[in-house]
């Protein structure tokens, strides 16, 4: 019995014990929430600058009804952390050192993320690390459908940090561009567009109710959508229809009822297709006003049946009545149609435009960058051999000590770093390439 019950005092003891440390834990994690003095060795008290660049590797399932999309990206973020100094990255707790904290604001579904930290380069002054994402995800975008179907949509990725703006600065990296893959889009409905928009936002405080301010960053691209589909299968059908109205005319004013509400219930068929392929939107698209356009003209030749069927029993021929409206509804069908037209045309046009601006501008922005790199290269390899030029530009793309080559031309690095100096191949390259065709017999 003594035996037992000492063990039983042992058990509530350690009991006690483990209590007591989960206490310890909760009364330490309440001090760092609260302020207290213990450090945190994730926290910066300086402001850091983080360079985001983006690549869209693939992109689809643009669902207009649901408003989103699907997309894989590879995203960087450069930062500055000289806690890292004279360390390697595989050897680093990268839960020890400060984090941007960033997560997808607009990210709905995530199918697959990971993401990895390297340390890229390494100077007497600065050690910068970058975070890199890359991630499989289905996005919410707001999409503006007014012009339906010559719409263009902007698709948006809404990255931000958990930092308030006095600690994280958000800036576009200018060293290399933001792309997008075309060979891997393959949505038939939409055309994509070649530039990326990308850069800071600063968040609007009344909008969000918050206290403090986040800094946002988005990452923009557009999309616009193939109309002929729309035209062919839905406004021409509709079209016919409203012409084919006219056509009850030619029969007596007894039979032209059934014919005239047998096409307004056509149109009306119509109607529902239309709205299978839009969200509920609180506007009208231009889609919508065409529709309804021809649901009013049929309304209108079916009133115009009731009206001659009443007047046939004071009136005996009501050809005049008929000619009349055949006139009025035949003004308003080419009035509306040539409207519309003249509508859809300004839009497609405009729409045009603007994306070809913004087309030429990032490419504009491209080159610039492009120059400005090529001229800082040029600076910096100054003075060197070509050796040495060729293991510090492979040491400045790969961030690690090259390894030494006996045939420096012969290194992909040597032509790139030509080509970017001098505009033309590396000398030999050609002849080099033309030898070795011969020799393996793929060169007649």
């Amino acid at each position: 019995m003594a035996d037992e019950e000492s063990r039983k005092r042992k058990d509530c003891l350690e009991s006690i014990v483990k209590s007591l440390g989960r206490v310890e834990q909760k009364l330490d994690q309440l001090q760092i929430n609260t302020g207290g003095e213990k450090e945190e060795p994730r926290e910066k008290p300086d402001k850091i600058r983080c360079r985001v660049r983006c690549t869209i590797i693939s992109l689809g399932l643009i669902d207009t009804i649901k408003q989103e999309f699907w997309a894989e990206i590879y995203l960087t973020v450069t930062w500055i952390d000289n806690d890292l100094k004279g360390k390697n990255a595989r050897d680093v707790d990268w839960n020890e050192y400060w984090d941007p904290q960033l997560y997808f604001v607009n990210a709905v579904k995530v199918d697959h993320k990971e993401q990895w930290h390297t340390i890229t380069e390494k100077t007497p002054d600065n050690t910068m690390v970058q975070l890199s994402i890359r991630m499989r995800a289905n996005f919410k975008s707001d999409m503006q459908l007014h012009s339906f179907p010559f719409d263009h949509q902007t698709l948006r990725i809404k990255l931000m940090s958990d930092w308030t703006v006095d600690h994280l600065q958000f800036v576009r990296d200018k060293n290399t561009k933001d792309s997008i893959r075309f060979d891997t889009f393959t949505e038939s409905e939409w055309t994509l567009r070649k530039h990326v928009l990308a850069g800071p936002l600063r968040e609007d405080k009344e909008k969000t109710g918050a206290r403090n301010e986040f800094p946002h960053y988005h990452i923009s691209f557009h999309v616009e959508r193939k109309y002929a589909h729309y035209l062919w299968n839905i406004i021409l059908v509709m079209f016919l229809i409203s012409l084919l109205g006219f056509t009850s005319f030619t029969i007596p004013a007894e039979a032209r009822f059934g014919v005239t509400v047998a096409l307004l219930l056509t149109a009306v068929a119509y109607k529902f297709i239309v709205n299978a392929k839009l969200p509920m939107v609180t506007y009208l698209t231009l889609m919508d006003k065409y529709v309804l356009w021809s649901l009013m003209l049929h309304a209108l030749m079916v009133i115009q049946n009731a009206v001659c069927l009443l007047l046939a029993s004071f009136i005996t021929r009501t050809t005049i009545v008929d000619y009349v409206s055949v006139a009025v509804l035949g003004c308003l069908v080419l009035i509306v149609n040539g409207a519309f037209a003249m509508n859809a045309i300004v839009k497609t046009w405009k729409t045009e435009k603007k994306l070809k601006k913004m087309d030429e501008e990032y490419e504009m922005r491209k080159t610039g960058e492009i120059r400005i790199l090529n001229q800082s290269l040029k600076t910096e390899m100054t003075g060197k051999s070509l050796s040495e030029q060729i293991r510090a530009f492979e040491k400045r793309q790969t961030g690690t000590e090259p390894t030494k080559r006996n045939e420096v031309c012969g290194s992909p690095s040597a032509h790139t770093l030509h080509l970017l100096l001098h505009s033309e191949p590396c000398p030999g390259v050609a002849e080099r390439e033309v030898e070795r065709r011969k020799a393996v017999g793929t060169l007649v």
